[in-house]
C-alpha cells in the first residue's frame, strides 16, 4: 500500500460516518444555487431565436456569446476547485450567485452585442463556481461512500434547472417579454444569494478542518491530480457526455430544430424539454446503479459515449428532416447520456486524495466545457460558410461534434482500468 493510499484513507476517515443534522438543508441550498446556474447557462439556448433579432446577430456572433460564456466557465474550473479546497464553499457559492444575478440583469437590459456578451460572461463566471463547490459540500457533509450518489443527485437537480429553461422560459419570453423575463430571473437569483449566505456552512460543527490543501502548493496539487489515470479517464468521459449535451441545450438545439427540422419555437422548446428530462433520468440511473462501483462506472461511461456518438451520426447521416419518432429518440439519448457525465466526478473522487477533491472536480469539469466551447464556435463558423439550405448546413456543422465525441471515447479507452487505486474499492 502506497503512502498516498494511507494519506487518503486517513483523510476520508475524518468525514462524518453518517450525515449530520442539517446536511440535507445545507446541500439543498447549494444544489438550489446550482439549479439556478443551470437555468441561466441554458437560457440562451432557448432564447436564441429571440436573441438573433434583439442583437441583430448572425449564427457566428451568437455562437460567440455562448462560447465566451462557456470559455470563462472553462478557464475558471481549476481556480474554482482550488478555492473550494482553500476558501470553502459558502463564500465561493454566494459570490457566484451574485455574479449570476448581475449577469442576468445586464443581459436583460442590453440591446447591443457588447452588452449581451458582458452579461453572458458574468453568467459564465457565476456558473463556474457552482458545481465544484456543491460537490465540496457533499464531501464535507456526507459519508465518503455516499459521495458518488450525492454527486449524481446534484446533476439531477441541475437537470431540473435545464427543464425550467425550456418550455417555462419560452412561455415567459412570449408572454412577458425579454426585459421582464430576464430581470425577474435576476431578482430571484439575488434573493437566493441572501439565502445561501445565511444557510450554507462549509462543514459540520466539530468536524476538523483539513490543513493539507492549504499547505500543498497549487502546482503540486494539479500535478498529483492530473497524474491519476482515473482523473484522465473521467476527463474524457465528461468531454464526451457533457460536451455534446451542452452543444444542444446551450445554443444550437433550438435553431437546429426550427431552421433545419421545421418546428415552431414552442415545439422546439418542448423537444428540448425532452432532452432535459432525459438528462434527469440519466443522472438518476447513474446515481442509483452505477456510482460508487469503479469498474461498472468505467464500462458504463464508455458504452453511453459510443451510444451518443451513434445518435449524432444519425443526425448527420439522415437525408432531410428526421421523422418525429427518430428525432424524439435522438434527443432522449443525447439527454440521457448527458446525465451520465455526473459519473466523471465519482471517478475523480475515487482516484484522488480527499483534500484534492475540489481541484480534481475542477480538472474533470473542464473536459465537457472544453468540448462545448470548441463545438459552439466550429458549428457557428460552418453554418456561416455553408449558408443555405439549413438542413444541409447543420448536417455539415455537426460533423466536428461527432469527431470530438469519437476522440473523447478513444481517450476513455486509452485510460481505462486502474480505478480505485486510492479509495481501495
Amino acid at each position: 500500500m502506497t503512502a498516498e493510499v494511507v494519506e487518503d484513507r486517513t483523510e476520508r476517515s475524518a468525514a462524518p460516518a453518517t450525515a449530520p443534522r442539517g446536511a440535507w438543508l445545507v446541500w439543498g441550498v447549494g444544489a438550489a444555487c446550482y439549479f439556478v446556474a443551470l437555468f441561466h447557462r441554458a437560457s440562451l439556448g432557448v432564447a436564441a431565436p429571440d436573441a438573433l433579432v434583439r442583437f441583430s446577430a448572425g449564427p457566428a456572433v451568437l455562437a460567440l456569446f455562448t462560447a465566451l460564456q462557456l470559455g470563462v466557465y472553462l478557464v475558471l474550473q481549476v481556480p474554482s476547485g482550488l478555492l473550494a479546497d482553500r476558501l470553502g464553499p459558502r463564500r465561493v457559492i454566494t459570490g457566484g450567485v451574485v455574479a449570476l444575478a448581475v449577469g442576468s440583469a445586464v443581459f436583460a437590459i442590453s440591446g447591443s452585442i457588447v452588452g449581451g456578451i458582458a452579461g453572458r460572461v458574468l453568467i459564465g463566471i457565476g456558473d463556474a463556481f457552482m458545481f465544484t463547490n456543491v460537490l465540496r459540500l457533499a464531501a464535507q457533509w456526507f459519508p465518503a461512500n455516499r459521495y458518488g450518489r450525492i454527486a449524481a443527485l446534484t446533476g439531477l437537480i441541475g437537470g431540473l434547472g435545464q427543464v425550467v429553461s425550456t418550455v417555462p422560459l419560452t412561455s415567459a419570453l412570449h408572454g412577458l417579454g425579454w426585459l421582464t423575463t430576464f430581470l425577474g430571473a435576476a431578482g430571484l437569483t439575488a434573493v437566493l444569494a441572501v439565502v445561501a449566505v445565511a444557510v450554507i456552512r462549509d462543514r459540520p460543527r466539530g468536524l476538523v478542518e483539513e490543513d493539507a490543501a492549504r499547505h500543498e502548493r497549487i502546482a503540486g496539487t494539479l500535478r498529483a491530480v492530473v497524474a491519476q489515470r482515473g482523473t484522465r479517464n473521467s476527463f474524457f468521459a465528461h468531454f464526451v457526455l457533457m460536451g455534446q449535451f451542452l452543444t444542444v441545450t446551450t445554443l444550437w438545439g433550438a435553431p437546429w430544430l426550427t431552421s433545419a427540422q421545421g418546428f415552431s419555437g414552442g415545439a422546439a422548446g418542448r423537444l428540448l424539454l425532452l432532452c432535459a428530462v432525459g438528462f434527469i433520468v440519466g443522472s438518476l440511473v447513474a446515481g442509483q446503479w452505477v456510482a460508487g462501483r469503479d469498474q461498472r462506472r468505467e464500462r458504463y461511461t464508455l458504452a453511453v459515449s459510443l451510444l451518443v456518438a451513434v445518435a449524432w451520426a444519425l443526425v448527420i447521416g439522415w437525408p432531410g428532416a428526421l421523422p418525429l419518432p427518430v428525432l424524439v429518440c435522438v434527443l432522449a439519448v443525447m439527454g440521457f447520456c448527458g446525465g451520465g457525465a455526473m459519473l466523471a466526478f465519482d471517478g475523480a473522487g475515487s482516484a484522488n486524495a480527499a483534500h484534492r477533491s475540489g481541484a480534481a472536480s475542477g480538472v474533470v469539469n473542464m473536459g465537457g466545457f472544453l468540448a462545448a466551447v470548441l463545438t459552439q464556435l466550429v458549428v457557428g463558423w460552418v453554418l456561416e460558410a455553408v449558408g443555405s439550405p439549413a438542413a444541409t448546413a447543420y448536417r455539415w456543422a455537426f460533423v466536428p461534434v461527432l469527431v470530438l465525441l469519437l476522440l473523447g471515447a478513444a481517450g476513455q479507452w486509452v485510460y481505462r482500468g486502474r480505478f480505485g487505486a486510492i479509495s481501495g474499492r
